[in-house]
């Protein structure tokens, strides 16, 4: 989950339906999905206590949220879909840029090509896989760092990423790969130790359901999200739970680095 929610939410906590511009997808991980363009659709994911608190509680809290940042700043974040069924609750937003969604949230997004990550600071200095048909070989950056036609998304952060393209290359340590467009991010997890995807991921984590799309294109003049563009037959495997029974209990998520380098 990402940083900024994690604090709007201390005592109201956010499994359940991703829903997009006219399409459907049930998710039980909290995911970050990033177009190639840069905009993005997040999905955060927790428990939620019906007995404590109100899903009209929540609702006015995030829409208030984003109010007052979109004034601030005239951004143009939005809430997509709240839901709450089961003691779970699933809360979508959409980004105009990787930038606005960092700001938003106070971590690291970047997407854009390798020449531009290394411009804006990055540098790389980590260890890498190669991916291919699904299995994961160490290899060095120096394998991919010139190539001119790759694209990367840099994270920080323990929701699963799913990029708009085939995932070539990735950072090793706390990654895991879950299909050829999303990895899972955690602890537990190292890219080289985890060489199985496909039916077995899908089997154990995300069922996708596609309804008619109705609205919206991936660069949309009001900066919406088409996510017929961004979500596409997703799987992900990393729940995350969070425990906000404490009051006092305010602490942020460990999060990771993450690179992804696709086309």
């Amino acid at each position: 989950m990402n940083k900024k929610l994690s604090m709007l939410l201390p005592v109201i906590a956010t499994c359940g339906l991703l829903v997009g511009c006219g399409t459907d997808y049930y998710t039980k991980d909290s995911t970050v999905f990033v177009a190639k363009n840069g905009s993005v659709v997040s999905t955060d994911v927790e428990d939620f206590d019906t007995a404590a608190y109100k899903q009209d509680d929540l609702q006015s809290y995030v829409d208030k949220s984003i109010d007052d940042y979109n004034k601030k700043n005239d951004g143009s974040v939005k809430l997509k879909k709240l839901t709450v069924e089961k003691k779970k609750a699933s809360l979508t937003m959409s980004y105009a840029s990787t930038d606005e969604y960092s700001d938003f949230n106070g971590t690291k997004l970047f997407s854009g090509t390798i020449a531009e990550a290394l411009a804006a600071g990055y540098d790389f200095k980590t260890d890498f896989a190669a991916i291919d048909d699904g299995k994961a070989k160490k290899c060095e950056s120096s394998e991919f760092l010139d190539e001119n036609g790759y694209k990367v998304v840099i994270y920080e952060g323990s929701s699963n990423l799913h990029v708009r393209g085939k995932i070539l290359y990735a950072s090793v340590d706390k990654v895991k790969l879950v299909d050829d467009k999303t990895v899972a991010i955690g602890d537990k997890y190292s890219l080289l130790a985890s060489q199985t995807t496909g039916t077995e991921s899908v089997t154990e984590s995300t069922e996708a359901v596609k309804a008619d799309a109705t609205e919206g294109t991936e660069n949309g003049a009001d900066g919406s999200v088409s996510d017929d563009d961004i979500l596409n037959s997703v799987k992900q495997d990393n729940e995350v739970t969070f425990d906000f029974d404490s009051e006092e209990d305010n602490s942020v998520p460990v999060s990771y680095i993450t690179y992804v380098i696709y086309k």
